[in-house]
Parts: C-alpha cells; structure tokens; sequence
C-alpha cells in the first residue's frame, strides 16, 4: 500500500469518525429532549391532577390572588402546557431520531473499523482495490441524515485531539 493510499484512506478514516460522534452527539440531544420534555409534561399533570387539594382561601384573598394562582386559571394554563410539551413529542418524535442517529452512529462505527481492518493487515494490491471499492461502497450506500453543525463541530474538535490523522486532504497533490 502506497503512502498516498494509506492517508486517503485515513482520510476517510477521519471522516467516518467525525460523522460517527456527530450522530452520536445528537442521539443523546434527542434523548435527552424526549426525557425532559416527557417528565415536564408527566409532573405537571400530576401536580394538576392533585391541584384540587390546593389550600381553600377566603374570597377576599382568592380575588388578589395573581390570575395564574387562581384555580380555574391554573388547571386551563396548566393543562395547555402539557398538551403543547405532549403534542411537541408526537410530531418531533425525538425517541425516534434519537434511534435513528444511534443506528447512524454505529453504521459508521462499523464502516472505520473495516477501514482500521484494510490499513492493518496486508495484501495484494487487487485485494487491496477491491476492499477500497467495497468501503466506499458501503460509505455511499450509508443515509445521509443531517446533525446539527454543532454537534459535527464538536466531533471534528473530538477526532482532532486525537492527533491519529494525517492533515485532512492531505494525500491529494498540491497543484
């Protein structure tokens, strides 16, 4: 293996790598967002469930009460609250995304260490080609599903501290 093709396929490597933490990264944001807004909405029924129990006032006292204290108000406020959090998890679905970016993530994972493979052990160069083939293969038939810009950002910062890559497009000549 030329030294070339040994850093275009760290290249890739490096890639892979970056875009196998990225989705990595935003499976755990939609997680996270699927149990905050989940428990949100859960504890807040149950407090309005329970709001029957609030301590009786007298009329003097309800009716200077701030308009959200007041029974009606908060039962009507409150249920709103948790139909918007309860609507907002049925048409993101972030559980889903969550799986969807997590299965990404692995696909990738896969796909760098048949590459991690190809570079450590030797063969013929038409083993070599035909492997090569095959990954970029794999690589083009991966869906292609956005992350957010931050979350590839931190994984290219990730990836780079690892310093196992050559400089990216470095096997490219400079013309």
């Amino acid at each position: 293996m030329s030294d070339d093709q040994k850093n275009m396929l760290l290249d890739w490597m490096r890639k892979i790598h970056q875009l196998e933490y990225a989705h990595r990264f935003e499976s755990l944001e939609w997680a996270k967002t699927q149990y905050r807004i989940g428990l949100f909405a859960f504890s807040f029924s149950l407090f309005i469930a329970f709001s029957f129990r609030f301590p009786e006032v007298n009329l003097e006292t309800y009716n200077n009460l701030w308009w959200i204290a007041k029974h009606d108000n908060f039962v009507a406020f409150g249920s709103f609250l948790v139909a918007l959090a309860s609507g907002y998890l049925t048409f993101t679905k972030p559980s889903e995304k969550s799986e969807i970016h997590k299965s990404t993530g692995s696909n990738y994972e896969k796909l760098r260490h048949e590459i991690e493979m190809l570079l450590t052990f030797s063969g013929t160069e038409n083993v070599l080609k035909k492997r090569t083939a095959q990954i970029k293969a794999e690589w083009d038939n991966l869906d292609a599903i956005n992350v957010k810009e931050k979350h590839f950002v931190t994984a290219k910062d990730k990836v780079k501290k690892f310093n196992k890559y050559p400089e990216e497009l470095g096997f490219l000549p400079t013309i």
